[in-house]
């Protein structure tokens, strides 16, 4: 994905968690206080998930798990979904391949 596309995407969804935000305070559901905090203790366990998954990558534990024979049965792979004009199983392949060519790479 292009750094524009993932800009887009996150302004997409932070307007739609404005909206929701929003509308609960309209209803009189929540408190402008009780919204403010839900969003902040949102943003920081997004925050913490984002680090924790890049660390994991850093690490190698997501590549050491997408060895497992299991996981690459079910052609799990590490990355967005892509084009969908390939099937699943050649998708997966193509990531393969390419991510075996990185590590590769690194080694070296």
């Amino acid at each position: 994905m292009t750094l524009l596309w993932r800009l887009a995407h996150g302004l997409v969804v932070f307007i739609a968690a404005s909206v929701v935000s929003m509308s609960r305070i309209y209803l009189r559901y929540h408190t402008p206080r009780q919204v403010a905090i839900g969003a902040g203790v949102g943003a920081c366990l997004g925050a913490a998930w984002y680090l924790f998954v890049m660390l994991l990558r850093y690490t190698g534990w997501v590549d050491w798990v997408l060895r497992i024979r299991a996981v690459e049965m079910l052609w799990f792979k590490d990355g967005d979904i892509g084009s969908l004009e390939h099937d699943l199983q050649e998708e997966w392949m193509e990531w393969r391949q390419l991510h075996h060519h990185k590590a590769t790479k690194k080694t070296n």
